[in-house]
């Protein structure tokens, strides 16, 4: 293991490792524009130098193309080093455009840094600027402006490496050379939207979130995403600032219903998570955001009046339906089926199985939704599983018991009348039957977080669920890595987590759960499922838990 002394400490780092890498390890940041870990090595910024000494010799390098080596010793800040980062940031700046005020990557620009840290110059230039073009819309969700670029080729790589579509280009020579999309090509690629997040200046913009909103007005929170079972980790940026104009936004995949005005979630950004998804995200995970803030969110609960669904209170409507549920429990407990959807977290999956298995003892449970023939995964993110959390259900084992009704069977039980009831969480019942079998059952009860056309005109009670950004809670990925979400905000209306409403439910059918915090309900979930024993929300860290098959913890 090499011993190289940063700035007069000695460290010990494993072989092969470069500078910039080491001293990040140890907590001193070395600024940098084109080096990511993630991407091959090109160097071309040439700002992450520092002072090499090693065998009497003395140098200036670019740490994230030297690797450590015993006896080398290097400084991060010597005034040699603070000289030549300064001159290369003067020819960096030297064609630059003085956007910064209408820059949307003002605040987080690294350029822009790096120039308050170590430039600080006036520009010496005499001569005209290079022109570039500006504002080219190169894809469906990406804008480029060159005179920006600095060159750095990160999109370039990521398009050439990760993706492996190759739609960016660097092309011309010496100072007219610009980046710009391949002739006759477009961006348009189910992972287009990273380039956004490795650009380190304001040279690739996101049309979802362009000149939406100052990024120092943002709040973040960490999540995960629920489109699918890798749960890709996320940052939830948000704002609640109702004087904040919401410009609509443009792209090119929309929420069937368009976002109110009131629009809380701004963007979602990747969370690196070297265990599941890197530093990247798909387009699809970025952009479904929507539906947390749509026009069709159900945020009262519904009840049924005279043959229309009417708006009453939430005590109301969970009297209502505990009324009916004891209604239909009066004969036999194979007349009423429950369905979840694996949308739901650990926490409120648990609850309902809690509920409906534990304390009413009802063998006709079940998560197992079909997949929408549409749906494909890929090779890079994407599983074939539109679900964050099959994972988790079949864990805590949220499926028929002994003589039970599943997903598959439930349309030949309601025809047949053994089934006349059914509630069904977050999953829409025109998934799993058909309209003749809807309309044949005698109660039907719904949680649901967006108020349908078809829910409108047979649903008998609706109970408003919390959205994605609302809640805290865990989702098991198809790894089995546990992983958590926060909420970034509190849900509207009277819409609550799903294990909340289960505790309203249970205290009206005289079954009382009596959780007051998801983490509760975790823990409880660790005295019946062994595999998640002794796990608590605060305890698991950014990468998540990984739990082995034999209740043992992996490593993350």
């Amino acid at each position: 293991m090499p011993h190289v002394k940063i700035n007069g400490t000695e460290h010990e780092f494993p072989p092969g490792m470069n500078v910039l890498e080491a001293c990040r390890s140890i907590g001193v940041q070395v600024p940098h524009l084109c080096y990511h870990p993630a991407l091959k090595v090109v160097g071309s910024c040439r700002l992450c130098k520092v002072e090499v000494v090693r065998n009497d010799r003395r140098w200036i390098d670019i740490s994230c193309k030297l690797e450590v080596a015993d006896g080398m010793e290097i400084f991060t800040d010597s005034p040699a080093v603070v000289k030549a980062r300064r001159m290369t940031l003067e020819f960096l700046l030297a064609n630059h455009p003085l956007d910064c005020p209408v820059c949307d990557e003002a605040g987080e620009c690294k350029l822009q840094d790096f120039y308050f840290q170590y430039a600080l110059h006036d520009s010496r230039m005499i001569e005209v600027k290079t022109r570039k073009h500006k504002a080219q819309d190169v894809g469906p969700s990406i804008v480029l402006d060159g005179e920006r670029c600095v060159l750095c080729s990160r999109c370039v790589r990521f398009l050439a490496d990760i993706t492996h579509t190759f739609e960016l280009g660097i092309f011309g020579m010496g100072s007219r050379e610009e980046l710009s999309v391949k002739p006759g090509g477009r961006l348009d690629n189910e992972y287009a939207g990273n380039v956004v997040d490795i650009c380190p200046v304001g040279a690739l913009t996101d049309k979802d979130f362009r000149f939406k909103r100052r990024v120092w007005y943002l709040r973040s929170a960490p999540s995960v995403c629920q489109l699918c079972s890798r749960g890709c980790n996320v940052r939830i940026d948000y704002d609640l600032d109702p004087y904040h104009i919401n410009k609509r936004t443009f792209q090119m995949r929309t929420h069937r219903t368009e976002a109110t005005a009131y629009q809380r979630i701004q963007r979602v950004k990747p969370r690196p998570n070297q265990a599941v998804n890197g530093y990247w995200i798909c387009d699809l995970g970025r952009y479904g955001y929507r539906s947390t803030d749509t026009a069709d969110r159900l945020l009262t609960a519904m009840l049924r009046s005279e043959d229309e669904l009417k708006s009453v209170s939430l005590p109301d409507a969970v009297r209502a339906m505990a009324k009916g549920l004891g209604s239909a429990l009066k004969g036999t407990k194979n007349k009423l089926a429950v369905v979840v959807s694996p949308l739901l977290t650990n926490e409120e999956v648990f609850a309902v199985w809690s509920l409906f298995h534990e304390k009413l003892a009802l063998p006709n449970l079940d998560h197992r939704l079909p997949i929408d023939p549409d749906w494909t995964g890929d090779d890079l993110l994407r599983t074939p599983d539109p679900f964050p959390n099959r994972m988790g259900c079949e864990w805590i084992g949220f499926l028929p018991g002994e003589d039970g009704v599943g997903v598959k069977e439930l349309p030949d039980a309601i025809r047949s009348g053994k089934v006349d009831t059914l509630i069904s969480i977050l999953a829409d019942p025109m998934m799993f039957l058909d309209e003749p079998a809807v309309k044949r059952l005698k109660r039907r009860y719904i949680i649901a977080r967006e108020l349908t056309e078809g829910s409108r005109s047979w649903a008998d009670v609706m109970l408003p669920a919390a959205a994605w950004g609302e809640y805290r809670g865990t989702f098991t990925n198809f790894q089995g890595r546990v992983q958590r979400l926060e909420a970034a905000f509190e849900p509207l209306g009277d819409a609550r987590p799903v294990w909340s409403l289960m505790v309203e439910l249970s205290a009206a059918l005289k079954k009382n759960l009596r959780w007051k915090s998801a983490d509760e309900v975790l823990r409880s979930i660790g005295l019946s499922v062994r595999l998640f024993q002794g796990l608590a929300l605060d305890e698991i860290d950014a990468e998540g838990v990984m739990l082995g098959s034999q209740g043992k913890r992996a490593a993350g």
